[in-house]
């Protein structure tokens, strides 16, 4: 059963803040979680970003971009030690493929305070990624946070080799309310959707397939919902996060399951009509928001 909720409440965003590199030279702020919270900020959510980045140059341009974008920027962490998150984009056969490196900022963020903020604001629900957990640090701030904010958590499954740690996931499959995974990371658990849900008691189960479109599992019902095939994709990075967020708004909005995966579908196209996950314009959001209610 869904949790209820203040609607004035705030989603809490806690993760990766990175620098994606493209081939062509291009830098763009991204991250899941960084892009997740840039999205609801867009569709006037306010969540409270947690995440760590460096005192370096990409730090500066980032916190910059954050602060312009409207962001609460109490919960982002600056590190004196660690760069900030760097990835290098690189497209074969057609796939995107991710080199993550280690030993980032976001690898070393501080539970006392991440903690503080949490405790002073109302909050509603609490997301993070399997990826964002890698570390040891990372990943006992997020129990920490679990255990002490006491809110339900929207879990998105992110299988990023050699990044991949079976207990963090199994841990995360076992707290998640509500999680979202691709096709390709659900056939890797060796499970299916329904098997997931059950042995792992979640709430609600979002599964994207790409081009083929999504669906969900809830104790209610399942459904699925194609795509627009249609569209030029220009670039799919961030596609997922797009998906997620809008799964986040509908959970905020109340709506119902058809609407949310139909409004997601239809964010994550538009993301991959521009190069990187943070593209688009205020006025893209504004008119979506008017063209959903």
């Amino acid at each position: 059963m869904s949790p209820s909720f203040d609607q004035n409440a705030r989603p809490v965003i806690f993760g990766e803040c990175l620098f994606d590199h493209y081939p062509d030279g291009n830098k763009i702020l991204a991250g899941a979680p960084l892009a997740v919270a840039w999205h609801l900020q867009g569709f006037g959510l306010r969540p409270l970003l947690i995440t760590r980045i460096g005192q370096d140059t990409e730090g500066e341009l980032a916190l910059t971009a954050i602060q312009q974008w409207g962001l609460d920027t109490r919960a982002i962490q600056i590190d004196a030690l660690h760069p900030t998150g760097r990835v290098q984009v690189s497209i074969k056969n057609g796939d995107n493929h991710f080199e993550i490196k280690p030993d980032q900022a976001w690898d070393h963020i501080s539970s006392h305070l991440s903690l503080e903020w949490i405790k002073t604001l109302p909050c509603s629900l609490l997301y993070t990624g399997t990826l964002a957990q890698r570390s040891h640090i990372s990943h006992k701030t997020m129990q920490r946070l679990i255990l002490e904010a006491n809110l339900p958590v929207f879990v998105d499954i992110n299988i990023r080799p050699p990044w991949n740690d079976a207990s963090i996931i199994q841990t995360s499959l076992d707290e998640a309310h509500w999680l979202k995974i691709n096709e390709a990371e659900l056939a890797s658990l060796a499970a299916s959707a329904t098997q997931l849900k059950a042995q792992h008691d979640i709430d609600t189960l979002y599964i994207t397939s790409g081009d083929k479109g999504a669906r969900v599992i809830s104790e209610k019902e399942s459904i699925r919902v194609g795509i627009d095939s249609q569209i030029e994709v220009i670039d799919t990075v961030g596609a997922g996060d797009a998906f997620t967020a809008i799964c986040i708004l509908g959970i905020h909005k109340a709506w119902h399951q058809q609407q949310t995966l139909e409004r997601a579908n239809e964010f994550a196209a538009k993301i991959c009509q521009t190069q990187g996950a943070t593209a688009l314009t205020k006025q893209d959001y504004i008119d979506l928001l008017k063209k959903w209610h």
